[in-house]
């Protein structure tokens, strides 16, 4: 383990708040704790935004038939459920479909998806910027299209009026995602209608800035996010925090909605059927259904048959998909990580071909699984087909419905080539700072999205071995030793418990961008007799200094306090460290404990001073 101040931070504890928020690139810390309106920008500053007005309203006012594409993330989910919901709203009777993808894990114009024919605008939030030859040709068979996107453009797409935070020069704020450019087109359309709707959709642009991982040290990002979660209108996400109470604390804030409700949704998204997504979207748009639901039977009450309502089902749902992808992950993870230790023990970045052994909606999930486990970066790749032929649209005569659909298509060929894609994810406290970065330059690999969490693009088959040897030479001289960046480096007795209560504000402000607090503690000596090992599996130890529990949780073979503890008999012994830890307080039975979360440690010394095994 290493650790070192953040660059340019003073190591003052005078103000903790203070120094934490400067660490993190915030100087106005009075500001960002107490943000107001000021922090919006116009919507005027977005590119687009009066010509895709002007095309919505003339659709509204003409009766045209809107479709909307719900893209395969919670952002796509959110933000077509306020587009959709804000146009029932101007018109409850308005002729206006919903669009799902078939396929897992898809995005903008692919070809699994069925517009109605009679469609003459085309709204696709959250995607769509670069599906160039499919708009020409939606745009040919007489559809407008709107996009409202946030993602990179990679050319020129004439054939839509796109509205991209991304593309806007006059528009500062990068960080925010297609439910944020949704709510910002719709206070435009509200300052045309007269009306004031958008705002309560705030709730949904919420949920999708958190779980599409938007950074919320962006003032009007934190602004709206904050607005919305202080109130929750839309009954689903009402549903999905009141099926997460328990491990929420029934406290709702980023950090909450990260951890508790970002993971069912994207549970379900990944790998429930497409019935069960269906389910969940009409429940976001607040369709008022019933269902009969067997409870099972437990020692007090008999098994019954109750009506759910479509909300505390797509809830259930959520949870029991996220149950069945975890089940999943662990299976595929331990059948990925016999491959490891077999093909690539020895490289400097884990890459393995897990076409066989893992579903498409496990990349991400397990390669975390498979980094965090051997402590090295990992990038998990899966054959697809790829072609070169063109695009076209087709007809599906739906006779038993009496509608028909356009189908976006490919010409049939015979030159399919298979390619890789797949995820990348790098480990925590890394030090490398950028593995996306780093993939790319090796110029045979095109990773696209966050820094240490990406997706792999059509790498040909035969470039696996050419990737491997880049990478090994890039990272020759990198070893996997955790590198924390802390905010204080201290000695043990400067650690008081007026002290820990200092750093309780940041339960509620932690948020992407905005990581916990670390302190690296210094010279603690303790003595065996003063170091209590408990839990089901005699692997949490914890020992108290200065009235401070100092605990760890999750111990096993090869951290070094807990091999130490195992290891040392006789209570006499005593051991001197280093550690890295989060400080908290620690709330049971009303009863409130300051503590250090030790997340890493280092041993000095042992009272034999014979510290050669360590």
């Amino acid at each position: 383990m290493k650790y070192r101040l953040y660059e340019n931070a003073v190591n003052d504890t005078s103000n903790v708040i203070k120094e934490v928020l400067k660490n993190r690139g915030i100087n106005d810390w009075k500001t960002y704790l107490d943000l107001d309106e000021r922090v919006l920008i116009p919507y005027a500053n977005l590119q687009n935004i009066n010509k895709a007005v002007e095309i919505f309203l003339n659709a509204i006012e003409n009766r045209n038939p809107i479709s909307i594409l719900v893209d395969s993330d919670p952002d796509g989910f959110c933000s077509t459920a306020m587009m959709y919901l804000y146009i029932k709203r101007l018109d409850a009777n308005y002729p206006v479909h919903y669009i799902m993808h078939k396929k897992a894990k898809t995005h903008g114009l692919g070809d699994d998806i069925e517009i109605p024919e009679d469609t003459k605008l085309l709204i696709i939030p959250d995607a769509g910027t670069n599906d160039v030859e499919e708009c020409k040709l939606l745009v040919e068979k007489g559809i407008q299209i709107i996009i409202l996107d946030h993602h990179e453009q990679e050319r020129e797409n004439p054939w839509a009026i796109i509205v991209n935070n991304q593309i806007s020069n006059k528009y500062s704020n990068k960080d925010l995602c297609g439910a944020g450019v949704v709510y910002k087109f719709l206070q435009a359309v509200d300052s045309e209608n007269w009306n004031e709707y958008a705002d309560d959709y705030l709730d949904l642009c919420a949920l999708a800035n958190i779980s599409d991982v938007m950074d919320m040290r962006s003032l009007e990002t934190r602004y709206l996010t904050n607005v919305g979660l202080e109130n929750v209108k839309n009954k689903c996400f009402q549903a999905l925090i009141q099926a997460q109470e328990y491990s929420m604390n029934g406290e709702i804030n980023i950090h909450n909605i990260q951890w508790s409700i970002t993971p069912i949704l994207n549970g379900m998204i990944r790998i429930g059927s497409y019935e069960e997504k269906e389910l969940l979207f009409r429940a976001f748009i607040e369709q008022e259904e019933h269902f009969e639901y067997k409870k099972r039977a437990t020692k007090d009450k008999p098994a019954e048959i109750i009506q759910e309502s479509i909300f505390d089902r797509a809830a259930r749902l959520c949870k029991n998909a996220k149950s069945r992808q975890d089940k999943m992950r662990e299976k595929s993870t331990e059948l990925i990580s016999e491959m490891v230790k077999i093909e690539s023990s020895e490289n400097k970045v884990i890459i393995e071909d897990v076409t066989e052994v893992l579903d498409n909606g496990l990349t991400g999930v397990v390669a975390i699984k498979i980094a965090e486990r051997f402590n090295k970066p990992c990038i998990l790749l899966k054959k697809h087909k790829t072609n070169d032929s063109k695009v076209k649209v087709g007809i599906k005569n739906d006779e038993k419905n009496n509608k028909s659909y356009i189908l976006i298509k490919k010409d049939e060929v015979n030159n399919d080539k298979i390619v890789y894609g797949g995820s990348g994810r790098n480990i925590d406290n890394s030090p490398i700072e950028n593995f996306k970065d780093i993939v790319n330059s090796t110029g045979v690999i095109n990773a696209q999205g966050h820094a240490n969490a990406f997706g792999i693009v059509d790498m040909p088959i035969e470039d696996k071995e050419n990737a491997i040897h880049a990478l090994n030479d890039r990272l020759k001289n990198v070893i996997y030793d955790s590198t924390y960046n802390v905010d204080f480096i201290l000695s043990y007795h400067e650690i008081t418990i007026p002290f820990i209560y200092q750093f309780e504000i940041f339960k509620k402000i932690s948020a992407q961008g905005i990581g916990d607090p670390l302190i690296a503690i210094e010279n603690i000596c303790i003595g065996r007799n003063e170091i209590d090992v408990f839990g089901k599996n005699e692997d949490t130890i914890s020992f108290i200094i200065n009235d401070i529990k100092y605990i760890q949780f999750k111990c096993k073979e090869g951290m070094l306090l807990y091999d130490w503890v195992q290891n040392a008999w006789d209570d006499e012994e005593c051991v001197t460290l280093n550690l890295v830890g989060k400080p908290s307080i620690n709330e049971y039975n009303g009863i409130r404990t300051p503590q250090i979360i030790i997340e890493d440690v280092n041993i000095i010394q042992t009272n034999s001073n014979d510290n050669s095994d360590w």
